[in-house]
């Protein structure tokens, strides 16, 4: 279907993707992982035809390929039926069969017969003339099945709007669908839907995806970018085993690594006394008996045999070859100094309700958190989450009910979508504006723990890093203060694997208290949550 040849891609300033090639055939089920920033994203372009390599080839055949968004903010202007029906294709079937039927009419010219056949096929293909049909199953699939599709997206909750995007996925007719993060912001019972339809369709699927519980049961195959020139790794097997081969590697590639550093030690203080022993048989020819040529000869003999020997070692050791470099484990740990022994009260939230309009109260909700307590917000996507969250910092007006910080406690709030507080600053400047007291190279060292390289740490505004390298900038913040309390909405959202790994153990250490909102299965259940509080349905 899809072949991918030596594929590279770089901008004026980086290579993104390097020497990358594998194939998508019928019905195919990869999983796409790697670190932020290894060009995940930039690889889905490439193959839907968005960017042009910069040298290698994407030789496709007459499949439909089809990128499906998971950022909705680029559609909040358009009507849940102009979304759907854009993404899926079929506006564009629509309106190329009707040109061709246009052109028909006045022009039945071989080209023009050829391109209405054309077009009919793909307006079969997309099942156009069913797409109401369609949608209505999708939205139902998506148990959104009573909003009303004329309304825009921007009306909606961002739950909802995850539900809209999921609707659009059952929606599609294509031959292969690529999908960037699919479970961002999706509630379980959801990710389970897609998972089914996923294992039951036709279609091949692309999927970069972080969560990996999904990845283990929707993929078949995984493919690793590594970023910049490091190229690819693929694995045919499914995510458990990935790990494992993964893991086995990385040993592997850290004992090579080891060895050459043994190596290249043992050689170096060999050559060091070679010479220190060379130099000290010659330097006692002066002293010696002249009268006795032997014990001179058989002297310079050994400088000259102990000179050719740290000669010949120092050779060996500039050529000796530098193998991989082991990977650096992401290292998290967020700290909290409180009495020994003394548990303190950090939030108290009492009947807490939230007017959403078109007579949709959420709550009443009431809970409270102390130190050592991790508080896991659960809900369906639209049931109001994340604006109870909102309501408790502030950021939305409440209707009813109270709320009590302790004014002691710092509070850490990070929202879903990693907002920095200087958009238009570096990560560096960012960092150091909610961590004031670290210095520079603190900060800088801090920010390169997490794998940031350079230009990202000092060059690049905040507005254009990516999800993930946003969310590590504000791990780093939390890491370099000595907070209370942390609020976290969907912190997993757009990190690599590593991270998350690293932030579920950073969670579990934390003896401050936590309050979460996560549709990561695996990551809820490894952090330690003390208590679940469900939002009311209303």
């Amino acid at each position: 279907m899809i072949n991918l040849n030596r594929v590279n891609y770089a901008t004026s300033s980086k290579e993104i993707l390097h020497d990358v090639s594998f194939s998508i055939n019928t019905g195919d089920k990869i999983g796409l992982v790697g670190p932020n920033g290894a060009g995940k994203t930039t690889l889905l372009r490439l193959i839907n035809g968005d960017l042009t390599p910069t040298s290698g080839e994407i030789i496709k055949t007459n499949e439909e390929i089809g990128i499906l968004p998971q950022d909705m903010r680029d559609w909040l202007d358009h009507s849940v039926y102009e979304f759907i029906e854009e993404v899926t294709g079929v506006k564009d079937a629509r309106e190329q069969f009707d040109e061709q039927c246009a052109n028909l009419e006045h022009d039945s010219s071989e080209r023009t017969l050829l391109l209405y056949a054309d077009a009919l096929e793909k307006y079969d293909k997309f099942e156009v003339a069913s797409f109401d049909t369609n949608l209505e199953k999708a939205l139902k699939r998506a148990d959104i099945s009573s909003i009303d599709t004329s309304k825009e997206i921007g009306n909606f909750s961002g739950g909802q709007r995850t539900r809209i995007a999921l609707a659009a996925v059952f929606a599609s007719r294509y031959d292969v669908v690529l999908l960037d993060e699919p479970t961002n912001n999706l509630d379980d019972k959801g990710v389970v839907v897609l998972e089914k339809f996923i294992g039951g369709s036709n279609a091949a699927f692309l999927m970069v995806s972080h969560d990996r519980r999904f990845l283990r049961n929707a993929t078949s195959r995984i493919i690793e970018l590594m970023g910049g020139d490091q190229g690819m790794r693929q694995y045919g097997l499914g995510y458990d085993e990935y790990v494992e081969a993964r893991e086995k590697a990385k040993q592997a590639t850290f004992n090579r690594y080891e060895q050459y550093e043994k190596e290249k030690k043992r050689l170096g203080r060999a050559a060091r006394a070679a010479r220190i022993k060379a130099n000290s048989a010659g330097s006692n020819r002066s002293n010696s008996d002249n009268d006795k040529l032997t014990a001179h000869f058989r002297k310079e003999k050994a400088a000259s045999v102990l000179a050719s020997a740290a000669s010949g070692m120092s050779s060996r050791l500039g050529q000796l070859e530098e193998p991989e470099r082991p990977e650096e484990d992401v290292s998290l740990k967020f700290l909290f100094k409180e009495e020994a022994g003394k548990k303190l009260n950090l939030l108290s939230v009492s009947n807490l309700e939230i007017d959403y309009g078109n007579e949709h109260m959420i709550g009443p909700v009431s809970f409270s958190i102390r130190t050592g307590d991790k508080i896991l917000l659960k809900g369906e996507n639209g049931s109001g989450k994340t604006s109870v969250i909102r309501g408790i910092m502030g950021e939305t007006p409440v209707s009813s009910g109270d709320v009590h910080a302790n004014k002691q406690a710092n509070v850490i709030y990070v929202d879903q979508n990693q907002t920095l507080p200087l958009p238009d600053d570096s990560a560096l400047n960012n960092l150091r504006h909610l961590a004031p007291s670290l210095e520079l190279h603190d900060a800088i060292n801090l920010l390169i723990r997490f794998n940031l390289k350079k230009d990202i740490i000092q060059v690049i505004p905040g507005s254009e890093l990516s999800g993930g390298e946003r969310a590590k900038v504000l791990l780093a913040g939390i890491a370099a203060n000595n907070a209370g309390l942390l609020i976290l909405d969907e912190p997993t959202n757009n990190l690599d694997i590593p991270t998350i790994e690293a932030l579920e153990h950073a969670l579990k250490n934390y003896n401050g208290g936590v309050l979460i909102v996560s549709h990561d299965r695996d990551f809820v259940q490894n952090i330690g949550i003390t208590n679940t509080i469900s939002i009311p349905t209303r």
